[in-house]
């Protein structure tokens, strides 16, 4: 009886293994979707729920955000929409790691060259070279940018990707989170299996806070064929002033 147990369960075994299509580790390419498959409970749309504490550079900016969005620890407040000064509102680029999923989880896609590793992004249809030719992050004379500079390397299967220089006039989240033009940021990648992408992004900002970000660890679902548009790519999810609400209200005041 045991032993035809054990063949039962072997067999079983060997058909799930077999069902389970095959995937390159090293191969990131596709469409994914962020799901709420492996994170905490109550998590949110952020890097995750555990901000370090402020210095009192980062906390007298900080105290300057304004949004209706409430958080617990993480707002500063929920303000009457007149005052809210996100910087979405006025069409400025969502910038990263904010890209990620705030306000709302944007379809991602990788693309891979021989050279770099392209991160598009249906918000703005805006993308990021994650250079893979082996070059150093630019050093101070490098001017800011909203999305930084990137640099990737893989640590076994493992797709580690390290950037600076970003614009500090980016909020990291709908909650206004701060940042500088210090900042740094490392995001590792791996392919647990065909269908599925984990992601880990920590945040380094000396000038801001008193210790690194640690994030949650994300989940994203391959999605082959995304229902987006007719044709089945990323929609072009573009911020224009002249339909913005603000735009309109200067209009016709």
């Amino acid at each position: 009886m045991l032993n035809r147990l054990m063949t039962v369960l072997a067999l079983s075994s060997l058909a799930l293994a077999q069902k389970a299509p095959p995937f390159d580790p090293h191969d990131l390419s596709g469409f994914w979707d962020i799901t709420k498959t492996g994170l905490p409970a109550g998590a949110l749309n952020e890097t995750s729920n555990n901000r370090p504490p402020m210095t009192p550079w980062g906390l007298a900016k900080f105290k300057k955000t304004k949004t209706g969005y409430d958080a617990k620890s993480l707002s500063n407040g929920v303000f009457p929409e007149k005052d809210w000064n996100d910087p979405l509102l006025v069409c400025d680029p969502t910038g990263f790691p904010r890209i990620m999923w705030s306000p709302t989880p944007p379809g991602m896609r990788f693309a891979q060259t021989s050279d770099e590793v392209i991160q598009f992004f249906e918000d703005g249809r805006t993308w990021r070279d994650i250079w893979t030719d082996g070059r150093k992050l630019p050093g101070d004379e490098a001017d800011s940018r909203w999305f930084g500079y990137a640099v990737g390397h893989w640590d076994g299967d493992t797709f580690v990707v390290n950037s600076n220089n970003f614009d500090e006039a980016t909020w990291l989240d709908q909650y206004g989170s701060p940042h500088s033009d210090e900042m740094t940021v490392e995001e590792r990648y791996r392919r647990v299996d065909h269908d599925h992408l984990e992601m880990v992004l920590s945040i380094t900002d000396p000038k801001t806070y008193t210790g690194t970000w640690k994030g949650d660890k994300k989940t994203f679902q391959l999605v082959d064929k995304p229902a987006r548009s007719q044709y089945k790519d990323l929609n072009e999810s573009l911020c224009v002033w002249s339909e913005t609400k603000n735009a309109k209200a200067a209009q016709h005041p």
